[in-house]
């Protein structure tokens, strides 16, 4: 069970969203600061208020709590994933700001440090940037290391100093040792005595920051050494595979190591000890796959071996008590219990930061940029909070104390400046270089800044102005091997320059004291130096050739703009010239500077200063000159360069002192191009705004608009505009600024970004895109209109001919743009109007314009548009063809062809031409006439010309819908040109239809909303001439429109048949058409399409009416509040269920379908002045969710569901007051369905809103998860599985507004309930009422509770602990005292829910004998029957059974006598072993899950054994519908986690997350300890691998299959492309068949020839085998050889298997002494796969070899009722020394501690079959070390089963494991590799070329290109996101 700490780290590390993750991070803060401090504010937003808390800080237990939790969080600072680093940083944030800030002493006050004016100061560190930058090892983006195991957080302070006196050496910063280091008097000294200290434990030595867990090693240092504990383990290097490894180069092996290896090496030792999986990936790093692992064998316990120092260092955690090797851990040993970092601890006195600050100093020089970016950060964070006093030490004098601060803020920074020297990592975003680490650092040095005093703050400036000058030379060193960094002519290196520009930037941001006046002249004159400097190194950044320098450079006077201009005014008119030389020398498309450049000149144009040198000839060259040098970056390669040159020169013509004589017709057509072939929406608002301002300006002066824009230019702009859809725009007329400009290179390297604009390439750019541009050149000629001077005959003039054109135009498009243009005239007429005369008065081409807009509203649409004369000649080209196929394939005489006409005629008016009818009449009745003429023959070629027909049937039927989408595209426009216009039709019918035309049926949604406001302004329009009728008119129409989507309308007719049920969950039907006789048909999808568009248009209008309205909109249109509550106020007015449902059945049943639906869309558009109307609203729809009919209950669901959304406070109260209640309403159905289905639906729509009501809903839909319903079970378990994520994130929020104190009594009451649930150590004590003879362990009784806890709320989980724990015996415990309970309530009340009830256990045949003796055993009051035996037998026992209190059966029982069990009522069924129902379409699972129960229990030691979807079927016997359906489940988990099994997936962030989502669903019903947490007197278990060469026979055998057409074939089916194609289960069968072939061979000939004469002597033969030699002697089966000799070394056997005698020898019988007692030592099991190998051991060696061997046999052929007796017999009788078992029937819940050696011959494919079989001896009661021998053949099919196996368990070790058990799911290779047989060298060369492989194969190399960071991902790292962090405090 995790705590909610560990929930809270998860969802820190794998949260779905930001929001969640910082969530998340605050309540991990609130959690970390509890110990520190009691009144925890809880902030929704941001916790950066002002702290409450300052003060002393004494409780030096409450700090180390506090730091434990810092501790577990700062592995996330490593994490490769940005968000994750990121939250944490928010996390940390939190912390720091929440607890009290740390003063050296309560009497210094609120003292600020400064500079001790009494004490010399302390001296600056030595700090040449010329030397670091010539010796310094480079900081790249990673060492090439990536792929190193991650690491956890140092141990202690003397790992933390020795991690960086490495991180110092290694990067050649030595001369830091010192800096920093008045603690560290002598590190030498110091280390060893901590390694004194700890020679008894197992210290560690540091884990690295790249995560290299074995010794460090760089180039030229060697490893870190560390003594050795005095009870030292060995640590064994092996190859993931399993083989011996074969190491060629020892040089970095430990001595241990290299003895180890020799002595491997030595012939003759034929066992090793081989490592299982690697670990499983910490969850701190992306796609890292394990290094070799470590193996330990126990060490000798004798005191005086002899220890070596040269040990590898292990992490903390890696060190163990006792180590033992368990595959089921993947090859590493889990602790005892997690030692805790001591490293943040301080001592007392000291800044309680100090050794947090310590530790992140490390990461900082990190080789992985990822670790140093989290370093900055969090040092970020603290330095922020709580840097003020950082260094001090309590009682000491504050003098002493300000020195001391000084020295530890001086030492900090050369370190920061260090990173900024050597950091060299780059990131791209978009096309523009980010640096995060250099720009994070750069904030972290600003943090610090801060808290510097002045002298110290002026020492780092002058560092900052070196990097930046870089006056030295500097030889150009490669990075590592890496390329060359980019150098300019002067040699000087651009990312140091960059890092020293990003430092001023920030320093000037915080501490502007550097650079403001002070009071005397002196400091005065300092601080006009401190700027001099900045200026001096921007405009030298300025200049430099690397466009990311000169953009960081303009970036540094940002912040000191107005210093600069009020304190060195002199120096203004030199970086002006340099802002516009920058400007005008940029050749380059991609220089990303521009932006930032014009951002500055923006900024300082708002100066009046500034102005004056703009305008005065003298200092500046002209603005007449200079703005057009930003001309050409207008349509700039890069997006937010062309928006800041539209804001800049925006802010050129905003200043009313600057000249405008640059304003000229050359830039207004530059922004009327930018409108017309701008793609992004924010580029073309902003050209719009600046369109609207110049041309405000040119009108503001008399006749300077009308002499700069003459009519031949607006005829272009016009014929540009109006360009056809698709056809290129004439580029003849555009202005090219980059051409214009004198002296231009024609020859610059440019990119032509409208490219696809200007091709109109409409496979390229979307239609939508194209018509936005078109619209906004529409708006601007609109302006352009609107803004001439008057409205005369010039206006006329200008105006009147090109619009009437347009109007007139036969273009669809051209229409439309005019009656755009007309609209957006009119609106802003209206805007600008000084007076109230309409403009139809004033203008007569406005009067004009209104008459011809309502002329084509009035008449019918034209036949055609000009648009569609390209698919007119299509289609009179294919019906010609079509025709003339007569002609050609049928024969028929030219002359009986008809004539279609030569020529084209859209509109239809020229006789003989060819038009839409012509082209209907030639599918029609010209093709009928044609076909009718040729009577019966020609069938074929009919048939071809049929087919042809339906083609051009189609393209005309297409033709006509485009016809009728430009009608109403038209009709639209003109309608909404004629409101606007503001003209009084005779009729308003023409004009409405036009618009409400638009909202029904326009695609795109930019014109859709056009129409909505036209919509909205005819509202108004009705409103001003009091026309009633029409506005609600609309109203109802719109609401109309809002129904016509069947899928959020659903019909009633065909839906009332349906009352059981909750639809929402149901799988959904196809949505339904009527028919003209009111049936339904399936819907068509163009239905669809139409039906939603038109819900989206009247959505859109209601929008508009409420932005319009606001809350007078009820006012405005009175009879809204009908249309859309009407139905609801008809149908619930009588306040009964059983009446609304009698007048919804009779009449009002679509009426209230119809007003949910209407409620669900309109309540989010609406005004909140408008919300209390609704809360009328809120008992009715309640009422329809009790409606006997599952339609209504839907729809109200889901319209309750908005409403809960968009007015949450008051929804949800009325929600937890009346409608959670009726989830408990045990007698009425309907009732239960519907609270059910608003819950569901309440989760799925508010998602994180929900949270305050979490634990309201929560419980009671707990509740309904056993529920009778299936629908509602399914429901509230799919309901709970959201829920439960959710519970975490709840915890601190504040209460909800207006809840009643019973209320939020009752949440804490479930609070409490859920934290038992979420954490089963957290569950209360359960007494267990009966006596049960036996003691439990602690654990157990955790375990008794837990499931108690289960059946009192009516649960049901798995108990799934490790194999061996009691699982069997805490079910007894249960069983017992719930039966108990149960009688006991019997007896007291007589009520018949308490009535007695049989319990059911259903487990494997070999274990009911166990469970009914075990239960004999514990439990006196329990009465157990044995329902096994034959049928008739059974059938004897059936009316037996209910006079019992539990009935034990096995699963094949079930399977036989599902029809009489499940007719049964149980009160527990459990089912051992459960995982046997791991596949849900078996008949055995089926009938299991028939079983009607109370309570469900599954008892498995190993819930997933093969893959993630076995889960599924678990819960879907335990709680059908939790885990969603089986298909959903399989596409959300099971699908990604096994697309990743090999960890080489590119899936493997969607696997970790889906993994953890499930783990996070199904832990609250799951319960799993393991041996090592709980056991702590268990003996360890050692598993070894016992290698056996093949036999001469055997390898004959073995190459003779491999050369044979069985192995061929066998391959020909692997390889085959489609696995699941037809007939693939066959293939697979005879591959399956060929591998157990292989499989058999390797253990025994005998097994494979059978006893098949002639074929034993051939084979004989051909392997050439001559004179007598039998099968069955067992030097053919080298593992018999094996197997005698393990016996022989346990003591067994021993005597006969030396001297060969055949019978037992009384001498040794009796000579205890020779075998020290009566019988051997050690007993064993041995265990294989196939009865006959059982058979074969007994007959060949136990008889002719080891007769004194004593053993029993336990497999598939022992009778069921004997094998109890078997087992008890082995247990109790210490002379019998083996058990002969097959893992299928001995390897499941029997107990057999009697054995303590455990021998696999045969191993199973499935690992966790192996695993139960050894932990039948390694379980409670055993004494001994268990050891596990398994006998592998060497270089067989077997190896390579044991390499999957270690696969399989490589994530065994999370609650849910997926494995790789099927054929199917393997790799292509794998299985083909099985079939070699391989000798030691090939395994040594594959590993060798392998670990080559990976080290430099181009494939690795490609892998480790990580994906270009997301856009957003480094946005808030900029100066505005990290002031406006700081101002937040």
């Amino acid at each position: 069970m995790t705590s909610r700490l560990d929930r809270l780290l998860l969802l820190l590390d794998t949260g779905s969203s930001t929001s969640v993750r910082t969530t998340a991070a605050k309540q991990l803060a609130q959690l970390a600061v509890k110990s520190v401090i009691s009144d925890v504010a809880i902030v929704e937003d941001d916790i950066k208020t002002t702290r409450q808390h300052v003060g002393a800080v004494s409780d030096s237990a409450a700090w180390s709590e506090l730091m434990s939790v810092v501790a577990r969080i700062l592995p996330y600072l490593h994490s490769k994933s940005h968000e994750t680093r990121t939250a944490v940083s928010v996390a940390l944030s939190q912390i720091f700001t929440l607890v009290p800030l740390w003063q050296p002493g309560a009497q210094e006050g609120v003292k600020t440090p400064g500079e001790a004016p009494n004490l010399p100061p302390p001296e600056f560190p030595h700090f040449s940037v010329q030397e670091l930058m010539e010796k310094g090892t480079l900081l790249l983006a990673s060492s090439g290391k990536e792929f190193t195991k991650p690491t956890g957080i140092l141990a202690s302070s003397s790992e933390v100093k020795k991690a960086r006196k490495e991180a110092m050496g290694r990067l050649g910063l030595d001369f830091l040792e010192s800096v920093g280091g008045a603690d560290d008097i002598d590190l030498e000294k110091e280390l060893a005595d901590d390694d004194e200290m700890h020679v008894d434990s197992e210290t560690a030595a540091p884990k690295f920051e790249n995560g290299d867990e074995d010794a460090k090693m760089d180039e030229d240092h060697e490893p870190i050494l560390q003594p050795a504990p005095l009870n030292a383990e060995i640590a064994v290097a092996v190859p993931s595979n399993g083989a011996p490894a074969v190491v060629e180069d020892a040089s970095n092996l430990s001595a241990r190591e290299r003895n180890r290896l020799k002595r491997k090496r030595k012939g003759g030792n034929s066992a090793f000890v081989v490592a299982t999986a690697p670990p499983a990936v910490s969850k701190y790093s992306a796609s890292v796959t394990a290094p070799p692992n470590k193996v330990r064998l126990v060490a000798s316990d004798d005191p005086n071996s002899p220890s070596s120092r040269a040990v590898s260092p292990k992490s903390p955690i890696e060190a163990a008590e006792k180590a033992v090797v368990d595959p089921s851990k993947g090859g590493a040993v889990a602790p005892r219990a997690e030692k805790q970092s001591k490293a943040l601890e301080v001592d007392p006195g000291r800044w309680v930061w100090d050794g947090l600050v310590k530790m992140l100093e490390v990461d900082l020089f990190s080789p992985a940029w990822e670790v140093r970016h989290g370093a900055a950060m969090a040092l970020r964070e603290l330095l922020k909070s709580q840097g003020k006093y950082g260094g001090m030490r309590a009682n000491v004098t504050w003098e002493e104390n300000e020195i001391t601060h000084e020295k530890w803020c001086n030492d900090l920074a050369v370190k920061f400046l260090c990173v900024f020297v050597l950091d060299r990592f780059g990131d791209f975003v978009s096309d523009q270089v980010v640096a995060p680490v250099r720009e994070t650092v750069s904030q972290t040095l600003a943090s610090l800044m801060l808290h510097m005093p002045r002298r110290s703050a002026l020492r780092v400036h002058s560092v900052l102005l070196e990097m930046i000058r870089q006056d030295f030379s500097v030889p150009n060193k490669p990075a590592n091997g890496a390329q060359k960094g980019k150098v300019t002519e002067k040699g000087h290196i651009w990312e140091v320059r960059h890092a020293g520009l990003l430092g001023i930037k920030y320093e000037v941001a915080v501490r502007s004291d550097l650079v403001t006046a002070y009071v005397d002249d002196a400091a005065a004159a300092a601080g006009q130096e401190v700027l001099r400097g900045v200026v001096d190194a921007a405009v030298l950044g300025l200049g430099d050739r690397d466009d990311d320098v000169r953009s960081v450079a303009a970036s540094c006077l940002l912040p000191v703009a107005e210093h600069l201009v009020n304190q060195l005014p002199d120096e203004l008119s030199r970086v002006l010239a340099v802002l516009w030389s920058c400007l005008s020398d940029m050749k380059d498309d991609l220089s990303s500077s521009v932006g930032t450049v014009m951002e500055l000149l923006g900024n300082l144009v708002a100066y009046e200063k500034v102005i004056d040198i703009i305008a005065d000839p003298s200092q500046s060259q002209p603005l007449s000159v200079l703005a057009p040098t930003l001309f050409p970056f207008v349509r700039h390669t890069i997006p937010n360069v062309r928006l800041a040159v539209v804001k800049t020169l925006h802010s050129f013509m905003s200043v009313p002192s600057l000249p405008r004589d640059w304003l000229n017709v050359s830039f207004l057509q530059l922004l009327f191009q930018n409108m017309i072939v701008e793609e992004r929406t924010d580029i073309r608002d902003a050209t719009l705004s600046a369109w609207r301002l110049v041309l405000d300006i040119l009108s503001s002066t008399r006749g300077w608009l009308q002499s700069t824009v003459a009519q031949p230019l607006l005829l272009q702009w016009y014929e540009v505009m109006m360009t056809p859809l698709g056809t290129p725009i004439n580029v003849a007329s555009f202005y090219d600024p980059a051409l214009a400009k004198l002296g231009a290179d024609p020859g610059a390297e440019r990119h032509n970004v409208d490219k696809n604009m200007i091709a109109q390439d409409l496979s390229l750019i979307a239609m939508e895109t194209i018509i936005a541009a078109r619209v906004a050149a529409a708006i601007s000629m609109a302006y352009f209109m609107a803004v001439w001077p008057s409205l005369d005959e010039t206006h006329e003039g200008m105006f009147r001919p090109i619009l009437i054109h347009y109007v007139d135009s036969p273009s669809m498009l051209q229409k439309f743009l005019a009656a755009v243009v007309t609209e957006e005239w009119a609106r802003e007429y209206e805007v600008r109007a000084k007076d109230d005369i309409p403009l139809l008065d004033k203008s007569p081409l406005a009067k004009d314009l209104s008459i011809k807009a309502l002329q084509f509203l009035q008449n019918d649409p034209p036949p055609a548009y000009h648009e569609m004369m390209y698919t007119l000649a299509r289609l009179h080209s294919e019906c010609f063809n079509l025709l003339q196929a007569f002609s050609h394939d049928c024969r028929l005489p030219i002359t009986r062809i008809p004539n279609l006409g030569t020529e084209i005629d859209i509109m239809g008016t020229r006789e003989d031409c060819f038009t839409i009818s012509t082209a209907q009449a030639a599918v029609g009745e010209m093709f009928d006439k044609l076909k009718d003429s040729l009577g019966r023959t020609k069938k074929k070629e009919l048939a071809i010309i049929k087919e042809k027909r339906g083609h051009v049937a189609a393209n005309i039927e297409r033709y006509i819908e485009v016809k009728a989408q430009y009608d109403v595209r038209v009709s639209a426009a003109f309608a909404a040109a004629f409101v606007a216009l503001k003209a009084t039709p005779d009729k308003v019918s023409p004009i409405v239809k036009g618009i409400m035309n638009g909202i029904k049926s326009e695609e795109n949604i930019q014109l859709q909303t056009r129409s909505a406001v036209a919509v909205a302004a005819f509202v108004e329009f009705c409103v001003q001439c009091q026309l009633v009728q029409p506005p609600e008119k609309i109203v109802k129409n719109l609401c109309t429109f809002l129904c016509q989507y069947v899928e959020q309308t659903p019909t009633f007719a065909f839906n009332r048949k349906y009352t059981r049920g909750v639809l929402s969950f149901q799988k959904p039907s196809l949505p339904k058409d009527k028919d003209a006789n009111g049936k339904e048909e399936p819907m068509s999808p163009e239905t669809g399409i139409k039906a939603r568009l038109s819900r989206r248009g009247a959505s859109l209008a209601f929008v508009q009416l409420s932005a319009k309205f606001g809350d007078r909109l009820l006012d405005v249109v009175p009879n809204m509040w009908q249309s859309m509550a009407g139905g609801l106020l008809s149908a619930c007015a009588s306040g009964s269920p059983n009446k609304m449902d009698s007048t919804i059945d009779q009449r009002f049943g679509q009426d209230v379908i119809d007003s949910l639906s209407v409620l669900d869309a309109i309540v989010p558009t609406l005004h909140h002045g408008l919300y209390p109307k609704f809360h009328e609203l809120f008992p009715l729809i309640h009422l329809t969710l009790r409606s006997k009919f599952a339609i209504i209950r839907q729809c109200a669901a889901r319209c309750f569901a908005t409403v809960c959304d968009v007015i949450t406070a008051a929804a949800m109260r009325y929600v937890i007051e009346k409608v959670v209640p009726f989830l408990g309403d045990a007698l009425n159905l309907p009732n239960r369905q519907g609270a059910t289905e608003l819950a569901y639906h309440i989760v799925q729509k508010l998602d994180i809103k929900a949270l305050p009501y979490v634990i309201f809903m929560i419980v009671p839909v707990l509740g309904r998860m056993s529920d009778s319903d299936d629908d509602i079970r399914s429901t509230a378990t799919n309901t709970f599985a959201s829920l439960v994520k959710m519970v975490p994130l709840e915890a601190g929020l504040p209460d909800p507004p207006d809840f009643s104190e019973d209320l939020l009594r009752r949440r804490d009451e479930e609070r409490q309930f859920l934290t038992q649930l979420l954490d089963g150590s957290k569950v209360q004590q359960y007494e267990i009422p009966v006596k049960i003879n036996a003691e439990l362990r602690k654990y157990q009784q955790e375990g008794v509770n837990w499931l108690a806890f289960l059946a009192k709320y009516q649960l049901h989980g798995i108990l799934c602990d490790d194999m061996g724990l009691g699982k069997t015996l805490q079910s007894i415990c249960i069983l017992a005292s719930k039966h108990y309970e149960r009688a006991k309530r019997y007896e007291d009340t007589k009520s018949p829910d308490s009535t007695h009830l049989p319990s059911l256990i259903v487990c494997p045949p070999t274990l009911t004998g166990h469970w009914y003796y075990e239960i004999l055993k514990y439990a006196e009051n329990l009465k157990p029957i044995m329902y096994t035996g034959n049928s008739r037998e059974r059938s004897k026992l059936i009316p037996k059974l209910k006079k019992h209190d539990v009935v034990i059966t096995s699963y094949e029982v079930v399977r036989n006598d599902v029809s009489s069990l499940q007719d049964m009522n149980w009160h527990f069924c459990v089912l051992d072993e459960g995982h046997i129902i791991k596949n849900a379409k078996t008949k055995l699972t089926k009938a299991v899950k028939s079983i009607r129960a109370n309570h469900r229990l599954i008892l498995s030691g190993t819930p997933i054994q093969n893959n993630v979807l076995e889960l599924w079927s678990l819960f879907d016997f335990l709680m059908p519908g939790f885990l969603g359906t089986e298909s959903s489940f399989n596409e959300r988990f099971s699908k990604p986690i096994l697309s990743n099994r090999d960890g080489k997936g590119k899936n493997g962030e969607a696997a970790a997350l889906a993994l953890e989502a499930l783990h996070k669903q199904v832990l609250p019903f799951l319960l799993r300890r393991l041996k090592e947490d709980v056991l702590h007197d268990l003996p360890p278990k050692i598993i070894q691998d016992y290698y056996c060469e093949l036999s001469d026979l055997q390898k004959f055998m073995y190459d003779d299959f491999s050369k044979s057409n069985a192995r061929t074939s066998a391959e020909d089916v692997v390889r085959a492309p489609e696995a699941g194609s037809s007939g693939s289960g066959k293939g697979q069968q005879h591959v399956f068949q060929s591998l157990q072939y292989l499989r058999k061979l390797c253990n025994h000939p005998a097994l494979v020839l059978k006893n098949d004469v002639r074929a034993i002597k051939d084979t004989f033969q051909h392997a050439g085998y001559k004179g007598e030699t039998k099968l069955s002697d067992i030097h053919h089966a080298p593992k018999l050889l094996a197997l005698r000799q393990l016996l022989v070394d346990c003591g067994i056997g021993a005597a006969s298997a030396l001297t060969g005698e055949s019978a037992k020898s009384e001498l040794l019988e009796t000579d205890a002494g020779s075998t020290g007692g009566a019988f051997s030592q050690h007993r064993v099991l041995i265990f294989c796969q196939m009865k006959q190998m059982i058979d074969i051991i007994e007959t060949d060696l136990f008889k002719q070899h080891m007769p004194s061997v004593t053993y029993m046999r336990l497999d598939g052929s022992t009778d069921a009722k004997k094998r109890h007796a078997i087992v008890q017999t082995f247990n109790s009788d210490p002379s019998i020394d083996c058990l002969l078992l097959t893992t299928h029937v001995g390897g499941l819940g029997l107990t057999l501690t009697g054995a303590d050696t455990v021998i696999f011959v045969e191993h199973d494919w499935n690992p966790m079959k192996d695993l139960q079989a050894m932990d039948r001896a390694h379980r409670i009661g055993q004494k001994k070390v268990v050891n596990v021998y398994r006998l592998i053949t060497k270089g067989t099919l077997e190896e390579k089963i044991m390499g999957l196996q270690r696969f399989k368990l490589n994530i065994a070790n999370s609650v849910v494991t997926q494995q790789n058990s099927g054929l199917s799911s393997m790799d292509t290779d794998l299985v083909l590799d099985l079939f070699r047989c391989t000798t030691e060298e090939e395994d040594a060369a594959a590993a060798k070329k392998e670990k080559e492989a990976s080290a430099v194969g181009q494939k690795n190399v490609l892998k480790g290109l990580e994906d270009l960071p997301p856009e957003d991902e480094y946005q808030g790292l900029d100066l505005a996101s990290f002031m406006g962090s700081l101002s937040a405090r």
